[in-house]
């Protein structure tokens, strides 16, 4: 979705609404980062204007830093020029807060003010979904693909059981140092995280709910021989979310594949760059 014409900023010198539109198009280009520093840098000089608080709320919610965004978006509610664009932002926000029922409603309020945008048919399968109300679910991923075939494509479904397979073909193709490890730990396959898991494990910023694996437990680096572990490891597979991000089967073989090894890693204290060098990336 893109904002409406029409110049937003009331309240803004001609030169801070130019600078609001060029943040905006970085935004559509897939640059948040810059969009987000030009907010920062106009809320004190704005005093806080409504739309410029908008944009910042959205350039954070795109960046990951979804508590901040979502406090901005929520004090500017019922002050920008575009309630609709904002409405939109606010519902995924309020979804990536776990705040399932009221994102729900506020994407239905934006799917009866604009029907033919896809993203928010998107966000509102993704909210069902976590209802466990699958059919519907399925239904608003299927309009969303209809309105707009190349930004959501379908959901590629499989089977359990081959969902199983894939994980212990993928085990098995581990070099066996890494693969005495696994051995040594559950792997749990689930359509979707439960909310609770996503609060415990989450700081300030809860995981996202479409998180794609998540490993629970200390890492090997981190135990303490003196200290017993209460919580067994285990590494989580969440298929619903790995089937929304492929768009065929062999990419969401891969994606299980490097999932699974990515969760590994994570038990086995490996950064990013360790992540990396043993192809787990």
């Amino acid at each position: 979705m893109q904002p409406r014409e029409g110049g937003p900023g009331k309240g803004l010198t001609q030169e801070q609404r130019e600078r609001l539109n060029r943040a905006w198009e970085a935004m559509e280009n897939g640059d948040p980062e810059t969009a987000g520093l030009e907010a920062e840098a106009m809320m004190d000089e704005s005093d806080g204007n409504p739309e410029v608080r908008f944009l910042l709320g959205a350039a954070l919610l795109e960046s990951g830093v979804t508590g901040d965004a979502l406090d901005h978006l929520r004090t500017c509610e019922g002050q920008v020029e575009d309630p609709v664009f904002h409405q939109f932002y606010f519902a995924s926000a309020l979804f990536e807060n776990l705040h399932v029922d009221e994102a729900l409603a506020v994407f239905r309020e934006v799917i009866r003010a604009e029907p033919q945008f896809a993203p928010p048919r998107h966000g509102l399968a993704q909210c069902l979904e976590f209802q466990g109300e699958y059919e519907q679910a399925e239904k608003q991923y299927e309009r969303a693909y209809q309105l707009d075939q190349e930004g959501y494509p379908l959901p590629v479904r499989m089977k359990r059981s081959s969902f199983h397979d894939v994980v212990e073909e993928a085990a098995e193709h581990l070099p066996p140092d890494l693969r005495v490890h696994l051995q040594r730990i559950s792997v749990v396959i689930e359509d979707l995280p439960s909310l609770e898991i996503l609060r415990t494990e989450g700081g300030d910023d809860p995981i996202t709910p479409v998180v794609l694996g998540l490993y629970v437990g200390p890492s090997l680096r981190d135990r303490s021989v003196y200290e017993p572990v209460t919580t067994p490891p285990a590494i989580f597979l969440y298929q619903r979310n790995l089937e929304r991000i492929c768009q065929t089967r062999e990419e969401l073989i891969n994606e299980i594949r490097l999932t699974l090894y990515h969760e590994l890693g994570h038990y086995l204290g490996y950064s990013d760059e360790d992540l990396e060098e043993r192809g787990l990336d």
